[in-house]
Protein backbone atom coordinates (compact mmCIF):
# COMPACT_ATOMS: atom_id res chain seq x y z
CA UNK A 1 0.00 0.00 0.00
CA UNK A 2 2.84 2.40 0.94
CA UNK A 3 4.56 1.63 -2.36
CA UNK A 4 1.33 2.44 -4.24
CA UNK A 5 1.01 5.82 -2.53
CA UNK A 6 4.59 6.72 -3.37
CA UNK A 7 4.05 5.90 -7.05
CA UNK A 8 0.78 7.87 -7.10
CA UNK A 9 2.43 10.95 -5.59
CA UNK A 10 5.25 10.74 -8.11
CA UNK A 11 2.78 10.62 -10.99
CA UNK A 12 0.88 13.65 -9.64
CA UNK A 13 4.10 15.65 -9.27
CA UNK A 14 5.11 14.71 -12.79
CA UNK A 15 1.76 15.85 -14.15
CA UNK A 16 1.98 19.17 -12.29
CA UNK A 17 5.52 19.71 -13.50
CA UNK A 18 4.49 19.00 -17.09
CA UNK A 19 1.68 21.54 -16.83
CA UNK A 20 4.07 24.16 -15.42
CA UNK A 21 6.56 23.44 -18.20
CA UNK A 22 3.82 23.84 -20.84
CA UNK A 23 2.85 27.23 -19.44
CA UNK A 24 6.47 28.38 -19.52
CA UNK A 25 6.62 27.71 -23.27
CA UNK A 26 4.47 30.83 -23.98
CA UNK A 27 7.25 33.27 -24.82
CA UNK A 28 6.76 37.05 -24.87
CA UNK A 29 7.92 38.69 -28.11
CA UNK A 30 8.00 42.14 -29.68
CA UNK A 31 6.32 42.53 -33.05
CA UNK A 32 5.52 44.76 -36.02
CA UNK A 33 2.32 44.65 -38.04
CA UNK A 34 2.87 44.97 -41.77
CA UNK A 35 0.66 47.72 -43.12
CA UNK A 36 0.52 50.79 -45.32
CA UNK A 37 2.55 52.72 -42.82
CA UNK A 38 5.46 50.31 -43.09
CA UNK A 39 5.60 50.36 -46.87
CA UNK A 40 8.55 52.60 -47.50
CA UNK A 41 12.00 52.55 -48.95
CA UNK A 42 14.67 55.15 -48.49
CA UNK A 43 17.65 54.97 -50.82
CA UNK A 44 20.89 56.78 -50.11
CA UNK A 45 23.25 58.28 -52.69
CA UNK A 46 26.55 60.08 -52.39
CA UNK A 47 26.49 63.77 -53.28
CA UNK A 48 28.61 66.90 -53.39
CA UNK A 49 27.48 70.26 -52.02
CA UNK A 50 27.58 73.24 -54.31
CA UNK A 51 26.30 76.78 -54.34
CA UNK A 52 22.89 77.23 -55.93
CA UNK A 53 24.33 80.16 -57.90
CA UNK A 54 27.80 79.93 -59.41
CA UNK A 55 29.52 82.18 -61.91
CA UNK A 56 32.89 83.03 -63.38
CA UNK A 57 32.99 86.80 -63.28
CA UNK A 58 34.75 88.74 -66.02
CA UNK A 59 35.04 92.29 -67.30
CA UNK A 60 32.87 93.32 -70.23
CA UNK A 61 35.78 95.30 -71.65
CA UNK A 62 39.47 94.56 -71.95
CA UNK A 63 42.42 96.27 -70.36
CA UNK A 64 45.11 96.14 -67.72
CA UNK A 65 43.97 94.93 -64.28
CA UNK A 66 44.72 97.79 -61.92
CA UNK A 67 43.54 96.14 -58.70
CA UNK A 68 41.87 93.00 -57.37
CA UNK A 69 40.00 94.02 -54.24
CA UNK A 70 39.22 90.55 -52.84
CA UNK A 71 41.05 87.48 -51.66
CA UNK A 72 40.23 83.80 -51.94
CA UNK A 73 37.39 82.86 -49.58
CA UNK A 74 36.23 86.42 -48.98
CA UNK A 75 32.52 86.97 -48.40
CA UNK A 76 31.16 89.89 -50.41
CA UNK A 77 27.89 91.74 -50.65
CA UNK A 78 25.91 92.56 -53.77
CA UNK A 79 27.45 95.59 -55.51
CA UNK A 80 30.81 95.31 -53.75
CA UNK A 81 33.88 96.03 -55.89
CA UNK A 82 35.80 92.89 -56.84
CA UNK A 83 38.36 94.26 -59.33
CA UNK A 84 39.22 97.34 -61.40
CA UNK A 85 40.82 97.96 -64.78
CA UNK A 86 43.04 100.90 -65.66
CA UNK A 87 40.33 103.26 -66.87
CA UNK A 88 42.50 106.05 -68.32
CA UNK A 89 41.67 105.36 -71.97
CA UNK A 90 37.98 104.88 -71.16
CA UNK A 91 37.89 108.23 -69.35
CA UNK A 92 39.41 109.89 -72.44
CA UNK A 93 36.85 108.26 -74.72
CA UNK A 94 34.05 109.36 -72.42
CA UNK A 95 35.34 112.94 -72.35
CA UNK A 96 35.53 112.98 -76.16
CA UNK A 97 31.98 111.68 -76.39
CA UNK A 98 30.74 114.37 -74.00
CA UNK A 99 32.51 117.06 -76.07
CA UNK A 100 30.96 115.74 -79.28
CA UNK A 101 27.58 115.74 -77.57
CA UNK A 102 27.97 119.40 -76.64
CA UNK A 103 28.99 120.32 -80.20
CA UNK A 104 26.01 118.43 -81.56
CA UNK A 105 23.70 120.30 -79.19
CA UNK A 106 25.13 123.66 -80.37
CA UNK A 107 24.62 122.66 -84.01
CA UNK A 108 21.11 121.47 -83.21
CA UNK A 109 20.18 124.78 -81.58
CA UNK A 110 21.54 126.71 -84.58
CA UNK A 111 19.79 124.46 -87.11
CA UNK A 112 16.49 124.69 -85.22
CA UNK A 113 16.71 128.49 -85.11
CA UNK A 114 17.50 128.71 -88.83
CA UNK A 115 14.70 126.34 -89.71
CA UNK A 116 12.13 128.25 -87.67
CA UNK A 117 13.23 131.56 -89.27
CA UNK A 118 13.04 130.19 -92.85
CA UNK A 119 9.72 128.53 -92.07
CA UNK A 120 8.21 131.85 -90.98
CA UNK A 121 9.57 133.56 -94.10
CA UNK A 122 8.23 130.79 -96.31
CA UNK A 123 4.76 131.12 -94.79
CA UNK A 124 4.86 134.84 -95.60
CA UNK A 125 6.07 134.14 -99.16
CA UNK A 126 9.39 135.74 -98.36
CA UNK A 127 11.46 132.57 -98.85
CA UNK A 128 11.59 130.07 -101.65
CA UNK A 129 10.55 126.43 -101.34
CA UNK A 130 14.14 125.29 -101.91
CA UNK A 131 15.36 127.48 -99.03
CA UNK A 132 12.68 126.03 -96.78
CA UNK A 133 13.47 122.42 -97.72
CA UNK A 134 17.20 123.04 -97.28
CA UNK A 135 16.70 124.46 -93.78
CA UNK A 136 14.39 121.63 -92.87
CA UNK A 137 16.91 118.99 -94.04
CA UNK A 138 19.72 120.67 -92.09
CA UNK A 139 17.57 120.70 -88.95
CA UNK A 140 16.64 117.02 -89.29
CA UNK A 141 20.32 116.17 -89.83
CA UNK A 142 21.23 118.10 -86.68
CA UNK A 143 18.56 116.20 -84.71
CA UNK A 144 20.00 112.88 -85.90
CA UNK A 145 23.56 113.95 -85.09
CA UNK A 146 22.51 115.03 -81.57
CA UNK A 147 20.75 111.71 -81.03
CA UNK A 148 23.86 109.83 -82.18
CA UNK A 149 26.04 111.92 -79.88
CA UNK A 150 23.76 111.11 -76.93
CA UNK A 151 24.04 107.39 -77.72
CA UNK A 152 27.82 107.65 -77.96
CA UNK A 153 27.96 109.28 -74.53
CA UNK A 154 25.85 106.51 -73.04
CA UNK A 155 28.06 103.87 -74.67
CA UNK A 156 31.25 105.55 -73.48
CA UNK A 157 29.82 105.83 -69.95
CA UNK A 158 28.94 102.14 -70.00
CA UNK A 159 32.44 101.26 -71.18
CA UNK A 160 33.86 103.33 -68.34
CA UNK A 161 31.56 101.66 -65.80
CA UNK A 162 32.55 98.24 -67.12
CA UNK A 163 36.11 98.82 -65.90
CA UNK A 164 34.80 98.10 -62.39
CA UNK A 165 33.80 94.48 -61.65
CA UNK A 166 31.00 94.25 -59.06
CA UNK A 167 29.50 91.32 -57.15
CA UNK A 168 26.13 90.42 -58.76
CA UNK A 169 24.72 89.07 -55.47
CA UNK A 170 25.83 88.13 -51.96
CA UNK A 171 28.38 85.35 -52.09
CA UNK A 172 31.97 84.29 -51.67
CA UNK A 173 35.10 84.14 -53.81
CA UNK A 174 35.91 80.52 -54.64
CA UNK A 175 38.81 81.11 -57.05
CA UNK A 176 40.97 83.95 -58.40
CA UNK A 177 42.06 83.40 -61.98
CA UNK A 178 43.87 86.65 -62.81
CA UNK A 179 46.33 88.97 -61.13
CA UNK A 180 47.03 92.66 -60.85
CA UNK A 181 48.91 94.29 -63.76
CA UNK A 182 47.83 91.50 -66.10
CA UNK A 183 46.11 92.21 -69.39
CA UNK A 184 42.67 90.70 -69.70
CA UNK A 185 40.12 90.61 -72.47
CA UNK A 186 36.38 91.00 -72.39
CA UNK A 187 34.82 87.78 -71.12
CA UNK A 188 38.03 86.31 -69.69
CA UNK A 189 37.31 84.96 -66.16
CA UNK A 190 38.86 86.94 -63.32
CA UNK A 191 37.29 85.27 -60.27
CA UNK A 192 34.93 82.38 -59.55
CA UNK A 193 32.00 83.45 -57.44
CA UNK A 194 29.24 81.52 -55.68
CA UNK A 195 26.17 82.39 -53.65
CA UNK A 196 26.29 81.58 -49.95
CA UNK A 197 22.61 82.21 -49.24
CA UNK A 198 21.42 78.87 -50.60
CA UNK A 199 23.23 75.59 -51.06
CA UNK A 200 22.34 72.54 -53.07
CA UNK A 201 23.65 69.01 -53.39
CA UNK A 202 24.32 67.23 -56.67
CA UNK A 203 23.95 63.46 -56.71
CA UNK A 204 23.60 60.68 -59.29
CA UNK A 205 20.71 58.20 -59.28
CA UNK A 206 20.79 54.87 -61.19
CA UNK A 207 18.41 54.15 -64.01
CA UNK A 208 16.36 51.58 -62.05
CA UNK A 209 15.43 54.23 -59.47
CA UNK A 210 15.31 57.54 -61.38
CA UNK A 211 11.68 56.99 -62.41
CA UNK A 212 10.64 57.12 -58.75
CA UNK A 213 12.38 60.43 -58.02
CA UNK A 214 10.11 63.41 -58.59
CA UNK A 215 10.88 67.11 -58.74
CA UNK A 216 9.54 68.82 -55.64
CA UNK A 217 9.68 65.81 -53.32
CA UNK A 218 11.24 66.18 -49.89
CA UNK A 219 14.54 64.51 -49.00
CA UNK A 220 17.13 64.69 -46.23
CA UNK A 221 20.88 65.21 -46.55
CA UNK A 222 23.63 64.38 -44.06
CA UNK A 223 27.33 65.23 -44.07
CA UNK A 224 30.11 63.32 -42.34
CA UNK A 225 31.81 66.53 -41.28
CA UNK A 226 28.55 67.81 -39.75
CA UNK A 227 27.47 64.68 -37.93
CA UNK A 228 25.07 66.54 -35.65
CA UNK A 229 23.06 68.06 -38.50
CA UNK A 230 20.49 66.62 -40.88
CA UNK A 231 19.39 69.05 -43.59
CA UNK A 232 15.95 69.06 -45.16
CA UNK A 233 15.84 69.60 -48.89
CA UNK A 234 13.72 69.46 -52.01
CA UNK A 235 14.50 67.85 -55.34
CA UNK A 236 14.79 70.86 -57.66
CA UNK A 237 16.03 69.17 -60.83
CA UNK A 238 15.88 65.65 -62.22
CA UNK A 239 18.19 65.21 -65.19
CA UNK A 240 17.21 63.35 -68.33
CA UNK A 241 20.72 62.77 -69.67
CA UNK A 242 22.84 59.82 -68.59
CA UNK A 243 26.56 59.20 -68.52
CA UNK A 244 28.68 56.11 -69.02
CA UNK A 245 27.66 54.72 -65.61
CA UNK A 246 23.91 54.80 -66.47
CA UNK A 247 23.16 57.33 -63.75
CA UNK A 248 21.10 60.49 -63.91
CA UNK A 249 21.95 63.80 -62.21
CA UNK A 250 19.63 64.99 -59.46
CA UNK A 251 19.90 68.39 -57.78
CA UNK A 252 18.62 68.86 -54.22
CA UNK A 253 17.99 72.39 -52.95
CA UNK A 254 18.58 72.67 -49.20
CA UNK A 255 15.82 74.42 -47.29
CA UNK A 256 17.85 76.31 -44.71
CA UNK A 257 21.09 78.28 -45.13
CA UNK A 258 24.08 77.56 -42.90
CA UNK A 259 27.55 78.96 -42.50
CA UNK A 260 28.89 75.50 -41.65
CA UNK A 261 28.24 74.01 -45.08
CA UNK A 262 30.70 74.89 -47.81
CA UNK A 263 30.83 74.02 -51.53
CA UNK A 264 32.61 70.75 -52.25
CA UNK A 265 31.65 68.89 -49.06
CA UNK A 266 30.78 65.20 -49.47
CA UNK A 267 27.37 64.17 -48.18
CA UNK A 268 24.66 61.54 -48.46
CA UNK A 269 21.25 62.22 -49.97
CA UNK A 270 18.44 60.10 -48.51
CA UNK A 271 15.58 59.86 -51.01
CA UNK A 272 12.27 58.15 -50.12
CA UNK A 273 11.16 56.28 -53.20
CA UNK A 274 7.73 56.79 -54.68
CA UNK A 275 6.30 53.41 -53.68
CA UNK A 276 3.03 54.10 -55.50
CA UNK A 277 4.90 53.62 -58.78
CA UNK A 278 7.21 50.91 -57.48
CA UNK A 279 6.20 47.51 -58.84
CA UNK A 280 7.87 45.82 -55.86
CA UNK A 281 6.46 47.49 -52.75
CA UNK A 282 9.08 47.28 -50.06
CA UNK A 283 8.41 46.56 -46.41
CA UNK A 284 11.08 47.77 -43.99
CA UNK A 285 11.55 45.60 -40.89
CA UNK A 286 14.27 45.65 -38.22
CA UNK A 287 17.50 43.87 -39.06
CA UNK A 288 17.19 41.55 -36.04
CA UNK A 289 13.86 40.26 -37.33
CA UNK A 290 15.50 38.55 -40.32
CA UNK A 291 17.11 35.14 -39.82
CA UNK A 292 19.24 33.10 -42.21
CA UNK A 293 19.35 29.35 -42.79
CA UNK A 294 20.40 27.17 -45.73
CA UNK A 295 21.08 30.23 -47.90
CA UNK A 296 17.56 31.45 -47.28
CA UNK A 297 16.26 34.49 -45.45
CA UNK A 298 13.18 34.09 -43.29
CA UNK A 299 11.20 35.76 -40.55
CA UNK A 300 8.98 34.46 -37.78
CA UNK A 301 5.33 35.43 -37.93
CA UNK A 302 2.84 35.32 -35.07
CA UNK A 303 -0.40 33.74 -36.26
CA UNK A 304 -3.63 33.17 -34.41
CA UNK A 305 -3.83 29.77 -32.74
CA UNK A 306 -7.18 28.25 -33.65
CA UNK A 307 -7.17 26.15 -30.48
CA UNK A 308 -6.70 29.12 -28.15
CA UNK A 309 -6.85 32.87 -27.96
CA UNK A 310 -3.08 33.14 -28.28
CA UNK A 311 -0.54 33.13 -31.08
CA UNK A 312 1.76 30.53 -32.57
CA UNK A 313 5.05 30.95 -34.41
CA UNK A 314 5.14 30.34 -38.17
CA UNK A 315 8.28 30.56 -40.27
CA UNK A 316 7.98 32.63 -43.46
CA UNK A 317 10.64 32.72 -46.18
CA UNK A 318 11.27 36.18 -47.60
CA UNK A 319 13.32 37.87 -50.30
CA UNK A 320 15.35 40.72 -48.86
CA UNK A 321 16.29 43.88 -50.67
CA UNK A 322 18.63 46.66 -49.69
CA UNK A 323 19.83 47.11 -46.12
CA UNK A 324 18.67 50.60 -45.11
CA UNK A 325 19.33 52.59 -41.93
CA UNK A 326 15.90 51.41 -40.67
CA UNK A 327 16.40 47.73 -41.45
CA UNK A 328 16.04 45.24 -44.29
CA UNK A 329 13.78 45.95 -47.21
CA UNK A 330 11.56 42.92 -47.82
CA UNK A 331 10.66 42.58 -51.48
CA UNK A 332 8.56 39.40 -51.30
CA UNK A 333 7.07 37.13 -48.67
CA UNK A 334 5.08 39.52 -46.49
CA UNK A 335 1.55 40.84 -46.83
CA UNK A 336 -0.44 43.62 -45.20
CA UNK A 337 -1.59 42.48 -41.77
CA UNK A 338 1.22 40.00 -41.16
CA UNK A 339 2.58 40.13 -37.61
CA UNK A 340 6.38 40.00 -37.78
CA UNK A 341 8.19 39.06 -34.57
CA UNK A 342 10.98 41.59 -34.20
CA UNK A 343 12.61 40.60 -30.91
CA UNK A 344 12.88 37.56 -28.64
CA UNK A 345 13.73 35.25 -31.57
CA UNK A 346 16.50 33.25 -29.89
CA UNK A 347 14.23 30.49 -28.59
CA UNK A 348 11.58 30.49 -31.32
CA UNK A 349 10.60 27.56 -33.47
CA UNK A 350 7.68 26.56 -35.67
CA UNK A 351 4.52 26.11 -33.63
CA UNK A 352 5.74 27.65 -30.38
CA UNK A 353 3.17 29.70 -28.51
CA UNK A 354 4.00 33.35 -28.00
CA UNK A 355 2.56 36.39 -26.31
CA UNK A 356 2.67 39.70 -28.16
CA UNK A 357 3.96 42.69 -26.22
CA UNK A 358 4.39 46.30 -27.30
CA UNK A 359 7.73 48.10 -27.21
CA UNK A 360 6.56 50.25 -24.30
CA UNK A 361 5.52 47.35 -22.08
Amino acid sequence: MKTYLIILCALLLTACGGKQETEEQIRPVFYQVVGKGSVNEVRSFAGISQASKQAKLSFRVGGNIEAIAVELGDSVKKGQVIARLDSTDYHINYSKAVMSQKNAQVQLIAARSAYQRIENLYVGNNASLSDYERAKAQYESAVAMASTADAQVRAAKNQLDYTILLAPYDGSITAIMAGENEMTGAGHPVVAFSSTNHMEVRTAVPENVIGQVKSGQGVTVSFGTLADRVFNGTVSEVGTGTGMASTYPVIVRLSEPTDQLLPGMTGTVHIPLDTQTNSKRTVIIPTDAVSHSDDKDFVYLARKDAASDGYMVARQDVITGELTPDGYGILEGLSTGDIVITAGLSALYEGRKVKLIDDNE
